[in-house]
């Protein structure tokens, strides 16, 4: 079957629903149709009188599809496919129909047939595929998932604090003390994340959704950098057009979260975005995203001048994924992530208000693993950005604006070894290159530890 077939079918099919999409409703004005009435019921006798003709029961579908009778449509499709099981095209229009019609295994079995069959056309798997991820979606209407990690952290640079002991103060060179200079330290940490989604069951695919993440590290050394960390999104995900675009979606939600260091509280953040998923050829998904945060910093004995951070982060960007390749039997995905993000703090401290472009990549990489009844993954990861802020300092320096450039690469290892029990390793390190040395930062950090997946 030629792809030049599959792709003028699969454009009359989306022309079909389409229309189906914007009729009126049964008792509103009806416009003029491609189909009469008359036009209906003249099919419908040619395919009593020869069943076996594929163009005239095809186009009886077509019609009956454009009056959503979808049992009529579908009993003249069940008839092609009865008299010539190979087509795949006709099988897809089944599927359409019987999802329209709710009854979504009959709907997965024929797409599961199409997606079977030979020479399939890029746009028509990706629509297939947004059809079968929103069946599985209905058929889940409680999901609940849940992932914990534990382990250990190793950083050559615990303390954040700069390369050399020479920085700048008020403009001038000064000789920092070397307990604040850069400083390794181990810690033991604990990571949790929930995921929890109420499927409405209205036939759409719309759904809510509410994450909840959780994070605490226990330092062995800088008892005040120890750090507490919990954050909630909730918000609906609602399909924009379930019958022509599938898998389509836009997620508004709202965000909170509370975080302490030192053991005492340090931010507090409320905001909310808004996000819209759009799936692509060939399986991949673009995701693009605004979101904006009100940051409340506190002042405490350890970090007397925290407030000063207190304001709004904007961000706005896209998140891009999908298959790359299969290699010797490992599956190759890419992850793309490119991000503008304002920080706008009060006037008085407009020091620390900045500009900031971040772009990061993955290649997530599954294979099977020597042991563990799920496929292992190894994700290695780079990334860059670039911050610019608005004013100079004047403790630091009064005549120069900082400008930072970040580097960082890593990689993470996820090693089942049971169901729901694995071990994870992380190796991530990064470079910040400064205009003012104060802020020339190199860390590598290494985590590993056991998780838990229900």
């Amino acid at each position: 079957m030629g792809a030049g077939i599959w792709k003028r079918w699969a454009l009359a099919l989306g022309g079909a629903v389409l229309a189906w999409a914007a009729m009126p409703e049964r008792g509103a004005a009806q416009p003029t149709e491609t189909a009469t009435d008359a036009d209906y019921e003249t099919l419908f006798a040619a395919v009593l009188r020869n069943p076996a003709n594929l163009d005239i029961s095809f186009q009886f579908a077509e019609a009956a599809t454009r009056r959503r009778d979808y049992e009529a449509a579908i009993g003249s499709l069940e008839r092609i496919v009865f008299y010539n099981p190979n087509l795949p095209r006709v099988k897809l229009e089944l599927g359409v129909l019987y999802f329209l019609l709710g009854s979504n295994e009959m709907a997965r079995s024929y797409f599961e047939q199409v997606l079977a069959a030979p020479d399939v056309p890029f746009e028509v798997q990706a629509r297939v595929q947004g059809f079968l991820a929103e069946i599985d979606r209905r058929a889940n209407p409680q999901q609940f998932s849940i992932y914990v990690q534990l382990g250990y952290r190793y950083q050559t640079n615990a303390n954040a604090g700069p390369q050399s002991q020479l920085v700048r103060a008020f403009g001038q060179d000064a000789v920092l003390g070397r307990q604040f200079v850069n400083r390794p330290d181990w810690n033991a940490f604990a990571l949790g994340a929930v995921r929890y989604v109420h499927d409405f069951e209205n036939q759409r695919g719309d759904v809510w959704e509410t994450y909840l993440t959780g994070y605490v590290a226990r330092q062995f050394t800088f008892s005040t950098l120890h750090i507490g960390l919990v954050e909630m999104q909730t918000g609906p995900r609602l399909a924009i057009s379930p019958e022509y675009l599938p898998g389509w979606t836009v997620r508004p939600y709202g965000l909170v979260n509370g975080v302490t260091l030192g053991d005492q509280r340090y931010l507090a953040t409320a905001g909310g975005g808004v996000s819209v998923t759009a799936p692509l050829l060939n399986g991949a998904t673009l995701e693009p995203f605004v979101e904006g945060r009100n940051r409340r910093f506190e002042n405490s004995s350890d970090y007397p001048i925290a407030s000063q951070q207190t304001g709004r982060l904007w961000a706005a960007g896209a998140f891009l994924q999908g298959p790359l390749a299969t290699v010797l039997g490992a599956d190759i995905r890419y992850q793309l992530r490119a991000a503008y993000i304002r920080n706008d703090v009060r006037i008085r401290y407009d020091f620390n208000s900045y500009d900031q472009v971040a772009i990061d990549v993955g290649f997530p990489i599954d294979f099977e693993g020597p042991w563990g009844s799920r496929r292992w993954s190894f994700v290695p990861t780079a990334g860059y950005g670039h911050y610019t802020y608005d004013t100079p300092n004047g403790v630091v320096d009064p005549f120069r604006t900082r400008q930072d450039n970040e580097w960082r690469a890593g990689g993470i290892v996820d090693m089942p070894v049971y169901e729901f029990a694995g071990i994870a390793v992380q190796l991530q390190y990064s470079k910040i290159q400064s205009n003012i040395r104060n802020y020339d930062t190199r860390n590598l950090s290494v985590a590993f530890g056991p998780t838990l997946r229900f």
